[in-house]
């Protein structure tokens, strides 16, 4: 299984497996980030929004290189193809 199919059901997974009220999210938040507030929550959620920004980004990034490397060889490939038919006169 891919790394990513494994990152985009994890999510599914956890959510899944804890009911939803047993969720006490100002508990979570003082556990994480020190505090439930929102004016102290500003920053890290802005850290946050961010970091995934850029993984986006980082990610969107590379699957465009890859598919560029790609279409390169592919095209490289047909044009040596083409080339030897026209040297020995099959085109």
């Amino acid at each position: 299984m891919r790394f990513s199919s494994v990152f985009a059901a994890l999510p599914a997974v956890l959510l899944t497996a804890v009911p939803a009220h047993a969720v006490d999210f100002s508990a979570l938040l003082k556990q994480a980030f020190g505090s439930s507030d929102a004016k102290d929550l500003g920053g890290p959620i802005f850290v946050l929004i961010g970091l995934f920004t850029l993984l986006f980004f980082w990610g969107a990034r590379r699957i465009g290189r890859k598919r560029q490397r790609r279409m390169i060889e592919n095209y490289d490939s047909d044009i040596k193809d083409y080339s030897t038919r026209l040297r020995r006169g099959k085109s």
